[in-house]
């Protein structure tokens, strides 16, 4: 009985020791016949065949699957998320995203934004401390301005409901450090906040994309000392909900 106990504690062990993410290369760059017929439900799962449409035939051609993706640019035009006063708040933002052969369903990268807004659009006037005295209107202007990296997730859970090849869905969080141009009081605030991003992104050939996504951003930010204050007397909470219109493209 304890012979047969430590076999299966070794082989448990054994198992575990196994890494996950340490994929063959046929598993991680899968030829294309075992993507087709082989083993499409592995490979096709959140990954799809993309296809080219020649246009002097007629057909599709120069497929490619998107689980050889590894490298994602794009760029954003971003109004306010309140359909109200959408133009409350507008600007862009940049992302550039990559994933490697070990962890090939993260996406690791940076992105780059810079948001014109109204005042109550992002933030709100303080009823404590020294930012007390300071009765913003709401609709003075401020700039924020915020450089990130963060992690994602592509994916068609969504999807599944509605079968397709060429659409894709993405999360992705970005850690930021945040700079704050407040024009009222004429002082930069700086600090550190987060964005949060869901995409849908239609594939429009085997490289480039287009769609939509909303971004929700929330922060912290503090001006520089004026006499005695302390940090909570200048600081201020940042947040924010904006849609955009995302392109870019796979390589």
């Amino acid at each position: 009985m304890k012979k047969y106990l430590f076999l299966l504690l070794l082989s448990f062990s054994v198992s575990a020791a196994v890494d996950p993410f340490d994929l063959t290369e046929e598993e991680w760059n899968p030829v294309t016949e075992d993507i087709l017929i082989k083993k499409p439900e592995k490979h096709l799962r959140n990954e799809s065949m993309i296809y080219d449409l020649n246009t002097d035939l007629g057909i599709k051609d120069q497929r490619r699957y998107t689980g050889a993706d590894w490298n994602r640019f794009s760029v954003s035009g971003h109004v306010n998320g309140s359909y109200e006063h959408p133009q409350d708040l507008y600007g862009f933002d940049a992302t550039y995203m990559f994933r490697t052969k070990r962890y090939n369903q993260i996406w690791f990268g940076g992105h780059f934004f810079n948001h014109f807004s109204r005042f109550n659009t992002v933030s709100n006037n303080s009823s404590e401390g020294s930012e007390a005295d300071f009765r913003r209107p709401g609709n003075s202007k401020n700039t924020v301005t915020g450089l990130g990296l963060g992690a994602g997730y592509r994916f068609k859970l969504l999807l599944d409901f509605f079968p397709t090849e060429d659409v894709f869905e993405n999360i992705d969080v970005f850690a930021n450090y945040l700079s704050f141009k407040e024009n009222f009081v004429d002082d930069t605030y700086k600090g550190y906040g987060l964005t949060m991003n869901y995409g849908l992104h239609k594939r429009s050939s085997t490289n480039y994309f287009y769609g939509g996504k909303a971004s929700y951003n929330i922060g912290s930010v503090i001006r520089s000392s004026r006499g005695g204050e302390s940090p909570s007397d200048r600081t201020l909470p940042v947040g924010w909900l904006s849609i955009a219109f995302e392109m870019g493209f796979f390589y």
